[in-house]
């Protein structure tokens, strides 16, 4: 009783902590619950868990490894229901979350699971995506042959986060179209990556793993800057960690509720305008295996050092959770750790301070004499010119040794030749594939594209692109993968694949056609509208075809009140050119001069930011939206012009200025199956930049790049096909600076802030 009556006072504690104003929400406390087939359906293990958590003032379970889970087991999901259930009905857990790195493991297994049950307790709620893109290990180990070399993205942490953004986008639409939370689970993202997850997720765990709580919050601080960059609210938990290797030992002689205070209050102290667009909802810890378990149950878990499948001469250590006393099988061995180096299953007694005992579940220990083959990845094409080259790197083992006698994980090769490397772990030896390298004095020949027509309109240059090469000279002396052309000409380029290995291209010949003269308006009499001349005929001078700024396309129209008219006309070879301004005047007054139109800044907006047009000075103005004050403050996108006033009705017209709004995110989160994703990564960016857009069906489409003012750079038409598309551009052409990358497909058009560095 006394003891019970001590944990309602912690837990009392605790609701009081929670409720202290740190300018954010930190409702969520909760932990990640690993081995589920080992204890669930064992209803004492199941208690000391949520004894735990209630006791602790936890609300979050995160269920960390249901990939092992029998989904098939109607008696094991009939468990896992009333676990659910029982957590929230009995010990007040509010948020219960699944927890995988692919989507199929959602689609396929928790919204079917979810689908059968029948009462909203027994349920998930929240989707928890972890895929570790930023460490090198997990995608050399796992990752590449699992996911990214089947799949066609590079074994580097860029195909990882690529491969793991495009899952994600997908998860996220499932839980939205099932009314779940979307998590991601990130550790070392770059600004971009961020940006794009923060404006994606509905709430993301940030990794802030350290041995203690004095820099907790400086480890993520920069992470937290390049989530608010987006302008946008962005839901933040840190996520601290209990194992041996950070905050482990410290919590045997600290609150587990500290590392958030600290993380808190050195959060509460910021004085930047960036802290208004993160919201902290409070914190998270892994794992509950390696907690401190202040609980009066008796728990016995075993933690491995590392792997327990391993080969003669290798060892694993097996350690208890924090107890008084202990007592392993097989063995006798008393002591909280034992260190394994033979086959078997081992469990472990552990008797807590009031002398309640449990046992735990068994670990296998598997020791074998024999490994899997090591891979051989390349960092490159494996067929290059004389005097290039190719770091060949093996999967990790204890040591190497290459077919040329290297010792070390990774070997750059420059001569031709069939390349192995024997991995020795523990006392196990195996040998890899061959990978062959060859060596060439031939490139490949490269193809030139061209962004429009080789027939060049004045004024309106195309760029001619090369296919991919180590090395790029133009026949006009350019380096640079793409040319920007405008003018009659003969062009090739030369392709490299190394030092005196090259091949040309076929010529691209380009001609200048001829703009038609500017045109000319002639009236039809006075350009003053008066009773006697109520109309008057406006005729351009000769063309094609013609498009006047009132919107008509007949050579001459007829008007019959005042204003500021111009003419556009296009030859036959599809060249335009534009007349000056004829102001018809009405009831005897003179318009006054054409107005312009200044920006007090960028014409491309974020959701929420507002710009103000100003007109030039006139007598009186009336905007397009209707708006009569010299200057408006607008933050939605569209086209907007002014007339200026001498006095009454007579007035001229402004040319169009057209403002953007950039989306981190699609206006339906849930997006329906016909709706359109445009993505950017990297951005910022340098030399190449990748856009991705998935379609639900074959559709045409074009992708426009456009500088601030508007002015179109780069145009292609594109043939979508269903599913994920991809759109690669090099930048090398571009000048530092922002720029606009639009999709348009039908009536639908997606808009993206570019940023060249």
């Amino acid at each position: 009783m006394v003891k019970k009556a001590i944990q309602k006072i912690l837990l009392l504690i605790l609701i009081s902590w929670s409720t202290v104003s740190f300018s954010q929400s930190n409702n969520v406390r909760g932990f990640y619950l690993k081995d589920v087939p080992s204890w669930l359906g064992n209803t004492t293990q199941e208690n000391t868990i949520l004894n735990y958590a209630q006791g602790n003032g936890y609300t979050y379970i995160i269920f960390y490894d249901l990939g092992s889970f029998d989904w098939s087991n109607s008696t094991k999901k009939n468990q896992l229901a009333a676990f659910l259930t029982k957590a929230r009905t009995t010990y007040g857990m509010t948020e219960m979350s699944a927890s995988g790195e692919i989507y199929t493991f959602f689609s396929n297994y928790i919204i079917p699971y979810n689908n059968s049950r029948t009462v909203a307790t027994e349920k998930f709620n929240v989707l928890n995506f972890e895929f570790e893109y930023w460490v090198s290990s997990s995608i050399s180990s796992l990752y590449c042959s699992k996911y990214l070399s089947p799949n066609g993205y590079s074994c580097d942490t860029a195909g990882a986060f690529a491969f793991s953004w495009k899952e994600f986008k997908k998860i996220d639409s499932l839980a939205a179209a099932n009314g779940l939370i979307s998590e991601y689970y990130l550790g070392w993202p770059n600004r971009g990556q961020m940006q794009q997850v923060a404006g994606r997720a509905d709430r993301i765990l940030l990794h802030a793993y350290r041995p203690n709580d004095v820099d907790v919050y400086q480890y993520s601080r920069n992470r937290l800057i390049d989530a608010a960059s987006l302008s946008t609210q962005t839901k933040i938990i840190p996520i601290f960690s209990s194992e041996t290797s950070f905050m482990g030992p410290w919590l045997a002689t600290h609150p587990i509720t500290q590392p958030y205070q600290t993380y808190a209050g050195y959060y509460t102290s910021e004085t930047g305008t960036w802290k208004s667009n993160i919201n902290l909802q409070g914190y998270v810890w892994f794992t509950y295996s390696t907690m401190p378990l202040t609980t009066t149950a008796a728990i016995a878990t075993i933690t491995a050092s590392g792997p327990t499948s391993f080969c003669t001469g290798g060892s694993v250590t097996l350690t208890a959770n924090s107890g008084s006393q202990y007592l392993w099988s097989p063995g006798g061995a008393t002591t909280r750790s034992i260190t394994v180096t033979t086959s078997g299953s081992y469990t472990v007694r552990v008797t807590n301070s009031s002398g309640v005992n449990a046992t735990s579940s068994a670990v296998a220990v598997t020791v074998s004499s024999t490994m899997t083959a090591p891979t051989i990845t390349a960092s490159g094409p494996t067929s290059f010119c004389t005097g290039g080259n190719v770091t060949l790197t093996s999967s990790t083992a204890g040591a190497y040794l290459w077919s040329n006698q290297a010792t070390t994980q990774s070997i750059t090769v420059s001569t031709a030749g069939n390349y192995t490397v024997r991995a020795t772990t523990g006392g196990c030896v195996a040998t890899s594939t061959a990978t062959t390298v060859s060596i060439t004095t031939t490139a490949a020949t490269p193809t030139v594209t061209a962004s429009g027509s080789l027939n060049i309109c004045p004024g309106r240059p195309i760029t001619l692109t090369s296919s991919a090469a180590s090395g790029y000279l133009w026949s006009n002396g350019a380096t640079t993968r793409s040319i920007v052309v405008g003018s009659a000409g003969t062009y090739w380029v030369k392709g490299y694949g190394g030092p005196n290995c090259f091949a040309q291209s076929a010529s691209k010949v380009t001609s200048l056609l001829s703009a038609p003269a500017t045109p000319t308006i002639t009236p039809s009499g006075s350009t003053t509208l008066s009773t006697s001349n109520p109309s008057i005929t406006l005729t351009s001078s000769t063309g094609t075809t013609y498009s006047w700024l009132s919107g008509q396309t007949t050579r001459a129209i007829t008007v019959n009140s005042q204003g500021s008219y111009r003419v556009t006309v296009t030859g036959s070879n599809g060249c335009a050119a534009t007349s000056s301004t004829l102001l018809v005047n009405a009831n005897g007054c003179t318009p006054p001069a054409v107005p312009t139109i200044t920006l007090s800044g960028s014409n491309v907006l974020t959701s929420g930011q507002t710009v103000t047009l100003t007109s030039s000075t006139a007598g009186g103005y009336l905007w397009s939206n209707g708006a009569t004050t010299k200057s408006i403050t607008v933050s939605t996108a569209g086209p907007y012009s002014v007339r200026a006033y001498n006095a009454g009705s007579c007035y001229s017209t402004s040319l169009t200025t057209t403002i953007y709004v950039v989306s981190a995110r699609l206006s339906h989160p849930d997006e329906s199956v016909s709706s359109t994703d445009f993505t950017a990564y990297p951005n910022p960016a340098s030399s190449q930049i990748s856009f991705s857009f998935s379609s639900a069906t074959e559709a045409s489409a074009e992708f426009r790049m456009m500088d601030l003012s508007g002015r179109i750079l780069e145009s292609r038409s594109i043939e979508s096909s269903v599913g994920e598309n991809r759109i690669d551009m090099d930048l090398t052409a571009y000048a530092r600076g922002i720029y606009m990358a639009a999709l348009i497909t039908g009536n639908e058009q997606k808009v993206l802030k570019i940023f060249v560095q």
